[in-house]
C-alpha cells in the first residue's frame, strides 16, 4: 500500500506526484556529510568496509596535496575535534571490541555431535574465517580510521603553513 507520500517505490520518488529529489548539500556541509558516511561502513560486509579504506585514504592524498595543489586544508579547531572522535574510537572503544571480538574467535562449546560441531565451524569461520570475516574487517576499519587521523593532521599542517604564508605577506608588506 502506498504511503501518505503517493509512491510505493524509491524508484517512484522522482517520477510527477512524487516526492522532490534531494537539494545538493550545502556549503560547508562536508565534515558532517562524511561522518554521516562513516556511521554508513557496515563491518559485516568487506565491500563496505574496502570502500571506506579506499576514501580515506584519497582523503589523506588530497590532504597532503593541501590547498594550493588540489587538496584541502583543515581550520585547527575543527580538525582537533575530528582527530579527538577518532581517536576516541581507536584508543578508548576498540580495544575495548577488540577484546570481546578476540573471545569470539573461541570455537564456541556447544557440544560434539555433528551438528553442533557444524556450528561452532560455521561460527568460527564467519569471525575470522577469510578476509570477508568480521574480525579482518574491524582491523581494516581501524587501518582505515589511523589512515583518517593522519590526514587530518595533515590537514591542519596544511592549515597552519598557509597562516604562515599570509602572516610573512603580510609582514612584507608591512616592511614596504
Amino acid at each position: 500500500m502506498a504511503g501518505e507520500t503517493g509512491f510505493n517505490t524509491q524508484a517512484e520518488a522522482g517520477a510527477p506526484g512524487g516526492a522532490p529529489p534531494s537539494p545538493p548539500p550545502a556549503a560547508g556541509d562536508a565534515g558532517s556529510n562524511f561522518l554521516d558516511s562513516l556511521f554508513a561502513v557496515d563491518p559485516l560486509d568487506d565491500e563496505s568496509v574496502k570502500q571506506f579504506s579506499a576514501d580515506v585514504q584519497r582523503i589523506k592524498d588530497l590532504a597532503s596535496a593541501g590547498p594550493t595543489s588540489g587538496g584541502f586544508a583543515l581550520e585547527p579547531e575543527a580538525g582537533q575535534k575530528f582527530i579527538g572522535a577518532v581517536s576516541r574510537y581507536i584508543d578508548e572503544a576498540w580495544p575495548s571490541l577488540r577484546a570481546d571480538v578476540v573471545a569470539l574467535r573461541q570455537r564456541p562449546e556447544l557440544g560434539s555431535g555433528p551438528y553442533a560441531t557444524r556450528v561452532a565451524e560455521h561460527d568460527g569461520s564467519v569471525m575470522d574465517g577469510d578476509d570477508a570475516s568480521l574480525i579482518p574487517n574491524l582491523e581494516l576499519l581501524e587501518k582505515g580510521l589511523i589512515t583518517l587521523r593522519e590526514a587530518i593532521q595533515l590537514a591542519i599542517g596544511s592549515y597552519r603553513e598557509g597562516d604562515e604564508e599570509i602572516s610573512m605577506t603580510f609582514k612584507a608588506i608591512d616592511k614596504e
